[in-house]
C-alpha cells in the first residue's frame, strides 16, 4: 500500500501535492491543516485520515478533528498525532501506543528515524516556507507489516 504523509499546510495546499500523492492509496495528514477544504482538496486523490494540530483548534472547521488517531494499515500500525517527541539515543521519548510507526508534524522540519522497531515520521511542512525549513511531503510504502518511507520535496 502506497500513503502519502502530510502535515501544517496552515491552509495552503500546494499544487505539487496532487503530482507528488498520484497514486497512492491513503493520505495521511499530521495536523495543522488550516481549514477542511484541505482535506477535500486531498480527498479527490484518496481517502484522508488527519488528526488535529495546535493551530486547528480555533479553527470551527477543524477543531472537531482527533487529537490523535491508532489505525492499521498493510499490517502496521500507524500512530498519528501533531506534536510528538520520538524516542532515540536512548532518551524516552513519548508513548508509541505499540505502533510500528508514529506519523507527526508540528516542528516544520523533516524527521525520519527508525529506532527500537519504531519508524517516527515527520514530513515537514507542505504549507508556506517558514524558517530555514525545506518544504515537503512524504511517502510510505507498507506491505506486510514492513515499512519503508521517504520524502519528497516541494521546494
Amino acid at each position: 500500500m502506497l500513503i502519502g504523509v502530510i502535515s501544517d499546510t496552515h491552509g495552503l495546499l500546494d499544487q505539487q501535492v496532487a503530482e507528488r500523492f498520484a497514486g497512492v492509496d491513503l493520505i495521511l495528514h499530521g495536523g495543522d491543516v488550516g481549514g477542511r477544504d484541505i482535506l477535500e482538496r486531498l480527498s479527490g486523490s484518496a481517502p484522508v485520515c488527519a488528526v488535529r494540530g495546535n493551530v486547528d483548534t480555533g479553527d470551527r472547521e477543524c477543531s472537531s478533528l482527533p487529537e490523535s488517531l491508532l489505525i492499521t494499515v498493510g499490517g502496521a500500525h500507524i500512530y498519528m498525532t501533531h506534536i510528538f517527541t520520538p524516542c532515540r539515543d536512548g532518551i524516552v521519548g513519548d508513548d508509541a501506543h505499540g505502533a510500528r510507526v508514529v506519523v507527526f508534524g508540528h516542528s516544520h522540519q523533516q524527521y525520519l528515524e527508525d529506532y527500537d522497531d519504531v519508524l517516527y515520521f515527520n514530513p515537514a511542512s507542505a504549507g508556506r516556507k517558514r524558517f530555514a525549513n525545506p518544504r515537503s511531503v512524504g511517502i510510505m510504502e507498507v506491505a506486510d507489516g514492513s515499512v519503508k518511507a521517504r520524502f519528497l520535496s516541494l521546494e
